[in-house]
């Protein structure tokens, strides 16, 4: 999944879219003895080689203070250098290194939202046949074999709601195959002859399969009982639900199809479909996310060293194996893990709080990276290199060869802090009767919308409609993306604004949440012109 569990905060509910024990105390460290050891003494002070005796005077040198030990030297060596101020993800494919970005770009004079380029001869290039088209666009993955067989999933916005969306690589470009409204993708895997992703729905409604490539895989997402509570909404539900809101999916090595997110009850649980079972059983599983994650934290499913193994990452670590879920220690006290790539023979790759750890079979093993730097992203291809993004670089080790792209010293590294966790978002709830503040959310802001956006559509559908003016129409802010949105004083007119505006504004998806978001600007509506009063 792309960024930390989007529909926590109000712009996900509407546009959705990893053992290093404890350190010591201080009673179980060894005990400073009266004077160190000198350099390559090994015994205690007074030993041979100790402290050395000079002149008649019997005075005691000082001796000189031991020469820190040389910091481990990394088996990563840098091989491109990342375009300045831009964060990447890495998305190795049989035949190249691929990279994604969603920071606004300007490429050969044209200003683009999200773009993918290609690692070549040591340096990252941007051909205008990768740029992917659309505003607002987040690069979900990429797969296949570079430059003539890709699959591109990535989720987008209308400006109301998200967009998920696949595309091919086609001799000019990429060509679009499959766009659905008020879902995003929640990852993809291999499953026998098939790749498949799964679609999950940005605010309400039902999961679905795609087959991006080869047959239907044909398995059925679990239905939430109609006449019972999910997730916050009283029964009966007003809209059909899924059993599991999915978070993350994927597989293990003999195609078991996994989807981890949150259950009826609110609780972490897995939906897990066999090799040729087309229904799917539900797992409950301990709960990862509590405490500070960073917002940029993904949630992953990821192969595991055995054959019907997985690793499922979100803040922490859990391994599934054999029909059961059991949480593993993180790589290191209180670390969180950000993000994490498998290896062809399930090692799992991780970054927590900037560093890199590898973890095969029961214990997390650092792996130093050049000068010291901070990873932000790791990927590991199937050839077995792993790729690190880190220091305003790409680093690579390993694979079928271990020559970099540059000459060594010429990539100058960055250093600079680690991220800073963020506090966790709360859950938020759906709308309802006994919601103190209803909040009817009609149009999300594009990254080109002006601040002074007046939405004219809106305000056609609501010209004469003066049955709504105990609304108040603002801008909010959540998670650094703006709305346009009205707070009502009661469920019924909360329910009657939402279907005036889905039923007169075409294409819109206006959703009702129980929220009090961050008011940027007011704007006050004359509902009998239908115009903004100055």
């Amino acid at each position: 999944m792309s960024g930390r569990r989007a529909w926590w905060g109000l712009g996900g509910l509407v546009m959705a879219m990893a053992g290093c024990g404890p350190a010591p105390r201080a009673a179980d460290r060894p005990r400073a003895e009266a004077a160190a050891p000198g350099p390559g003494a090994p015994g205690r002070a007074g030993a041979a080689g100790g402290s050395s005796v000079a002149g008649a005077s019997g005075a005691v040198k000082a001796e000189e203070a031991a020469t820190p030990a040389p910091p481990p030297k990394s088996a990563f060596a840098p091989v491109a250098q990342v375009p300045a101020e831009i964060d990447v993800r890495l998305h190795p494919v049989e035949g190249a290194l691929l990279v994604s970005t969603t920071d606004l770009m300007t490429l050969e004079g044209e200003q683009m939202g999200s773009a993918v380029g290609v690692l070549k001869d040591g340096k990252i290039e941007f051909p205008k046949r990768l740029h992917v088209p659309g505003w607002g666009v987040a690069v979900v993955g990429v797969y296949g074999r570079y430059p003539d067989q890709l699959d591109l999933i990535a989720t987008g916005t209308t400006g109301r709601t998200g967009v998920a969306d696949h595309y091919v690589l086609g001799a000019q470009g990429w060509v679009q195959r499959a766009s659905e409204l008020g879902l995003s993708f929640t990852g993809v895997a291999r499953m026998g002859s098939s790749l498949v992703g799964l679609m999950g729905p940005t605010m309400l409604g039902v999961p679905r399969f795609i087959a991006l490539r080869g047959p239907r895989v044909g398995l059925t997402i679990t239905q939430a009982p109609r006449k019972e509570p999910c997730r916050g909404w009283e029964a009966p539900l007003p809209y059909p639900q899924a059993e599991i809101l999915s978070q993350a999916f994927g597989a293990t090595r003999d195609g078991t199809a996994l989807s981890y997110g949150i259950d009826c009850d609110g609780a972490s649980a897995l939906e897990v479909w066999k090799p040729g079972d087309k229904g799917a059983t539900i797992l409950p599983v301990p709960a990862l996310s509590e405490g500070q994650i960073p917002d940029d934290a993904r949630t992953l499913i990821l192969p595991g060293p055995g054959e019907g193994e997985a690793w499922i990452v979100d803040g922490g670590v859990l391994r599934y194996q054999g029909g059961e879920s059991k949480e593993i220690d993180p790589p290191a006290k209180g670390a969180r893990v950000l993000t994490a790539s498998a290896a062809p023979d399930g090692t799992l790759w991780a970054i927590a709080d900037g560093a890199l750890f590898a973890r095969k079979g029961e214990a997390w093993e650092q792996a130093p990276l050049p000068d010291g730097v901070k990873a932000q992203d790791v990927a590991v291809g199937s050839d077995g290199a792993v790729w690190v993004a880190a220091g305003g670089a790409v680093l690579k080790h390993g694979g079928e060869s271990e020559a970099a792209g540059a000459a060594p010293g010429t990539i100058p590294l960055q250093k600079g802090p680690p991220p800073k966790p963020k506090p966790n978002r709360p859950f938020p709830e759906p709308g309802g009767p006994k919601c103190p503040q209803n909040l009817v959310v009609l149009y999300t802001f594009s990254k080109t919308a002006p601040d002074d956006y007046d939405f004219p559509l809106t305000r056609k559908a609501l010209k004469g409609r003066t049955e709504f003016s105990p609304a108040r129409f603002v801008v909010t802010r959540d998670m650094g993306q703006r709305f346009f949105a009205a707070f009502v004083p009661s469920w019924d007119l909360a329910k009657k604004l939402e279907e005036r505006i889905k039923a007169d504004v075409k294409g819109s998806t206006p959703q009702i949440v129980c929220a009090e978001p961050e008011v940027v600007r007011e704007l006050k509506l004359d509902l009998k012109t239908g115009e903004v009063a100055r």
